[in-house]
């Protein structure tokens, strides 16, 4: 499953990075430099192996009597993350999350269940950030991700169909063509690639999309279409002359095709080396 989306889960952290959980978890003001503001110190400076050995003591010698004692289960999550440690800090994030329902823990726990590979636990989050949020696009397209990555793509479709109400544009719109192909429909997604590249020509991605699938479904001669256009677009593109490498020799145009792979070997697409070992140079 390609993880196009994956990346835009990345600036939500933004949004929520300076709220008010770091000032409310140091309530306690210490005549000298207490455990915990040695260890907060060293997590802001992303040392979380020596601040994990101090949240430890830390828990080891609370009472946990307030829930804003819980705080520490959070930082200590935190670290565990930084070092991936991820079954582990899901736990802590859990461990707390059942005292405080906090925003800025429930999307470590978001990051930590993306870095298992458990999108139910993923989904689940992110329907409850999106039922405060319904319109943010960021929001949106984060769970179209996660949709996609669960097969779910009649879902990930809906959604990707209001993110293109308040972003209409040639990615998003490329992502629903990916849909309907992961759904055995390759029809339906040319169908979307060809409007994309109707509106939007200069857009490299389409033909790369629309020219890999078919390749991977063998209809070669739908991928040189594409993959031709593309290069009418981008003719240096290293990908898409690799694409019509694979095409032509796969068409049995061998010469023509090594003459193509050998352009994107040299271009810098290590990925053409076993193609033209296998159809230019034979196996020896």
């Amino acid at each position: 499953m390609p993880k196009h989306f994956r990346a835009y889960s990345t600036g939500l952290i933004v949004i929520l990075a300076m709220s008010s959980f770091f000032a409310s978890a140091q309530l306690k003001t210490d005549k000298g430099p207490s455990l915990k503001a040695q260890a907060d110190t060293l997590m802001a400076h992303e040392d979380y192996a020596g601040a994990l050995v101090l949240y430890d003591k830390i828990i080891q010698a609370t009472k946990f009597k307030a829930p804003e004692d819980y705080a520490v289960f959070y930082n200590r999550a935190y670290c565990k993350y930084g070092l991936a440690q991820y079954a582990d800090a899901l736990k802590d994030v859990n461990q707390y999350l059942d005292k405080v329902p906090d925003e800025q823990a429930r999307l470590l726990r978001l990051y930590i269940n993306q870095e298992l590979g458990d999108t139910a636990a993923q989904l689940e989050d992110l329907d409850i950030f999106m039922a405060a949020n319904p319109a943010s696009t960021q929001l949106l397209r984060w769970r179209a991700s996660v949709l996609m990555q669960a097969d779910r793509y009649a879902a990930a479709k809906k959604d990707i169909r209001q993110l293109l109400v308040y972003e209409p544009g040639p990615e998003v719109k490329s992502y629903l063509g990916l849909c309907y192909f992961y759904e055995d429909d390759l029809d339906s997604a040319l169908v979307i690639f060809d409007e994309v590249i109707a509106s939007d020509p200069a857009f490299i991605q389409t033909y790369l999309y629309a020219g890999s699938l078919c390749l991977d479904e063998d209809q070669y001669d739908a991928a040189l279409f594409y993959i031709d256009k593309g290069l009418k677009q981008e003719p240096t593109n290293r990908t898409l002359i690799f694409y019509k490498g694979i095409a032509l020799v796969e068409k049995k145009n061998t010469t023509e095709g090594c003459r193509w792979l050998t352009k994107a070997f040299e271009a810098g697409e290590d990925d053409a080396a076993a193609y033209l070992k296998q159809y230019c140079y034979g196996d020896n």
